[in-house]
C-alpha cells in the first residue's frame, strides 16, 4: 500500500525494508530517544516484523523525493474501539528533522486514519525528549493523568483536538496540496490491504471523496 498527499508518501513496510530499518533504530541518534535502546538483532528484527505485518499495524517508510528518509506508525490498532494504541515516527535523515516532512507524515496518517474511522490515537514520549512533545503538543496530543512521574508518558490525541490544535499547520498543506489523499492498492489478498478495501466500501461519500482508493 502507497499513500501520497501534503508532497510526500508513505510506503507500507514490506519484509524487503526490515533490514534497512533495523541498521536505522540501532544508530544511536535514534536509539537515544527509544524506550528500548539494545542492539536489534536480525533474529529479533525479523520476530517483530512477522508479528505487526497485519491489519492491526500499519508501519510505514516516509518518503520524500524518492529518498527513504524514516518511518511513521500506527500500532495496535483497536479497529472496534476506534483508536490507535501506540503511535511514532523517527527520522533517520537528519536534514530533513527541521523540514516539514515530519509534520506532513504526522498529519497524513492521522488525517487518513480519521477516514477510516479511528477516533483516538496514544503515543508514548520519553519525558527528555523535548523536541517529540512540543511537536506532539502542537498536533492536539494531551498528557494523560497520572502520567506525570512516569519515564515514559503516554499522550492521547482526539479527533475533535486535533482539528482545534493542528489547523494552523494543516492549512498550509491543504492549501498547497489540497485535502485528497491517494492509497494505492498493492496486493488485494494482503490482510491489511483488504481491511483498507473493506472499510472504504462502507465509508461516506463525502469521506471518498478524500480518500481516493487506487486499485491494481
Amino acid at each position: 500500500m502507497i499513500v501520497n498527499g501534503f508532497g510526500i508518501q508513505l510506503t507500507r513496510l514490506r519484509h524487503e525494508h526490515i533490514e534497512m530499518v533495523r541498521q536505522k533504530r540501532n544508530s544511536k541518534k535514534i536509539s537515544q530517544y527509544m524506550e528500548f535502546r539494545e542492539e536489534i538483532t536480525p533474529e529479533m528484527q525479523e520476530k517483530w516484523f512477522q508479528s505487526v505485518n497485519n491489519k492491526f499495524n500499519n508501519y510505514f517508510l516516509i518518503e520524500f523525493n524518492g529518498e527513504q528518509v524514516g518511518m511513521i506508525y500506527g500500532a495496535d490498532v483497536r479497529w472496534e474501539k476506534g483508536e490507535t494504541g501506540n503511535g511514532g515516527i523517527f527520522i533517520w535523515e537528519g536534514k530533513w528533522l527541521e523540514t516539514e516532512i515530519p509534520l506532513a507524515a504526522s498529519l497524513m496518517l492521522t488525517e487518513t486514519s480519521f477516514l477510516l474511522g479511528l477516533d483516538k490515537t496514544f503515543i508514548k514520549v520519553l519525558n527528555d525528549n523535548s523536541r517529540a512533545i512540543a511537536f506532539n503538543k502542537n498536533l492536539g496530543y494531551e498528557l494523560l493523568p497520572g502520567e506525570e512521574n512516569n519515564y515514559n508518558r503516554k499522550y492521547v490525541l482526539t479527533k475533535d483536538n486535533y482539528y482545534k490544535k493542528a489547523e494552523k499547520f494543516r492549512t498550509r498543506f491543504v492549501k498547497q496540496y489540497g485535502d485528497v489523499f491517494h492509497i494505492r492498492i498493492e496486493d488485494v489478498n494482503d490482510e491489511s490491504e483488504a481491511n483498507i478495501i473493506s472499510i472504504h466500501s462502507k465509508m461516506s461519500a463525502e469521506n471518498k471523496k478524500r480518500f481516493n482508493l487506487i486499485l491494481p
